[in-house]
């Protein structure tokens, strides 16, 4: 890398108290020293200056001051080549914002919004809608951009311990590297500020590169998991054209690998269901479930979709019985066959359950599908669900605790009003259940406890809920509005929503 590889090039550093100053020493050194001119940024508040104090607990040291003269309202991101935000706590200074004053001339209550009115938090969300400005977040810096959680959703990023949580719950994807610092496009974060001199280099890198710093956003895959013993039709053509509209890559999977099979009622706008007593599907719709369905010639390159699912069973290794003679060495192995087999899914962006009674025979009980949720849940992947395969997220734990993975989550599901007295059926099978052999509203109520919740919602026409990473729908009317809201998750970060 040449003496003036930066030559030209304008890097902003957002900075506040509490800055290191061996940090903000070497951003000036080794930027200035390539060439680049390095802009410090704070809120002056209408001041011509203001001298910003370091790290006071840093013992047998005596903090440095820092005069800061570039007011970060006053700038604007576009004008940088890089734009990096002071490791330790200037991140939570520059989160500092003033309500606004309601009608009556007094500061209007603080909600979460108003974070995102800080003049640091706007700017550097403003940075990351730009992807040729590269973005450096060290430390605890990605604290400024937790209150845009549709910018941070998705991206691989790394930081300190005391952030964790916050990054998490904001959508990003931690992810350790010995190195100390992970580069993601044109994002680059780093643990701590020790590891400051290889998260420069990683910028310098990108600046001077001759191709472009940012790939395109990849085409994000959906994976889809329906019954061998029948699926409700909507439940899977509304999310189904929700995600071809948005451009989405989508895979399907069943229990066995054979091609899944619609349940007959979804596909007769004549049928009227019981706890309803008026058909719960148009003729538009069941037109449509109709052709999905269909496996003769002349069929849609949709249909033809269902005809090769992936097999979960033999994806995805079975766990041992207890009794197995070498139990020990049969449960290293399952975890890790287990371990090796989820990374084949890791290529996707979200996970959804498709609804119908079918779920209730092969997918709510399925060690299988309990461990790709498990897998999703893992990665911080966000995770949909419909109707009776909302009972996977019940029962999907892992086996050392046994702890209900919706605890304390919100989410809906197939409410009791809505369960059938009879005429439970199953494709595959002239087996009539009766009613549904759980209610499944009892047992989602109690895998929520102690501080989530079940919504019914009986009564309204539609429910579906977010709480992040799990989206849930009640029942047939909620499939399009499911996907809707997943792809609001992948897209825009939400997390919560009709809670």
């Amino acid at each position: 890398m040449s003496a003036q590889s930066l030559k030209g090039k304008k890097i902003a550093v957002l900075v506040e108290s509490q800055y290191i100053a061996d940090e903000i020493a070497q951003y000036r050194d080794r930027f200035g020293a390539a060439g680049a001119e390095v802009h410090f940024l704070a809120n002056l508040n209408g001041s011509p200056f203001l001298n910003l104090v370091s790290e006071v607990e840093e013992v047998g040291r005596t903090p440095k001051l820092l005069t800061v003269t570039r007011d970060i309202r006053k700038a604007a991101p576009e004008d940088y080549a890089a734009i990096l935000v002071a490791a330790n706590y200037p991140s939570v200074r520059l989160r500092h914002f003033v309500p606004p004053d309601g009608p009556d001339g007094k500061p209007l209550p603080i909600t979460p919004e108003m974070v995102r009115t800080s003049p640091a938090v706007q700017f550097f969300s403003r940075a990351m809608r730009h992807p040729e400005i590269i973005k450096g977040a060290l430390c605890h810096a990605l604290w400024l951009l937790t209150p845009t959680p549709e910018l941070l959703a998705g991206r691989k990023v790394l930081c300190h311990e005391v952030v964790l949580a916050d990054v998490l719950n904001a959508g990003g994807l931690y992810t350790p590297d010995p190195s100390g610092v992970v580069v993601d496009r044109d994002l680059v974060t780093g643990r701590s500020f020790l590891n400051v001199s290889e998260f420069i280099q990683r910028i310098k890198q990108l600046l001077v590169s001759q191709e472009p710093a940012v790939a395109p956003a990849p085409q994000r895959s959906i994976l889809v998991v329906l019954s061998n013993h029948g699926y409700w039709g909507e439940e899977l053509v509304g999310p189904l054209e929700v995600f071809e509209r948005q451009g989405y890559r989508i895979e399907f999977a069943t229990p066995n690998g054979q091609r899944p099979v619609a349940l007959p009622p979804s596909m007769d706008a004549g049928y009227i269901d019981p706890p309803l007593g008026r058909s719960v599907t148009s003729p538009e719709m069941a037109l449509k479930v109709c052709l999905l369905d269909s496996t003769g010639p002349g069929r849609s390159e949709r249909s033809r979709m269902l005809d090769a699912p992936m097999n979960l069973s033999a994806l995805l290794p079975e766990r041992p019985y207890f009794s197995h003679p070498m139990m020990v060495r049969a449960l290293e192995d399952y975890y890790r066959e287990r371990d090796e087999a989820l990374r084949a899914f890791e290529r996707f962006d979200a996970l959804l359950l498709v609804g119908g009674s079918g779920p209730i025979v092969d997918l709510a009980n399925n060690q299988r599908v309990h461990d790709l949720i498990l897998g999703f849940l893992k990665l911080g992947k966000p995770i949909a669900a419909e109707c009776y395969a909302v009972a996977c997220l019940a029962f999907a734990r892992e086996l050392e605790d046994r702890r209900s993975i919706l605890r304390n989550k919100h989410v809906t599901g197939h409410c009791l009003e809505y369960d059938y007295k009879d005429g439970t059926g199953f494709v595959g099978t002239d087996f009539n259940m009766g009613p549904p052999p759980y209610p499944l509203e009892y047992i989602l109520r109690d895998a929520t406890a102690p501080e989530g919740q079940y919504h019914g919602n009986f009564g309204k026409e539609r429910s579906v809920i977010v709480d992040y990473p799990f989206v849930t729908g009640r029942s047939t009317p909620d499939s399009t509005l499911t996907g809707e809201k997943l792809v609001e998750v992948l897209e825009q970060g939400l997390r919560r929503w009709g809670c």
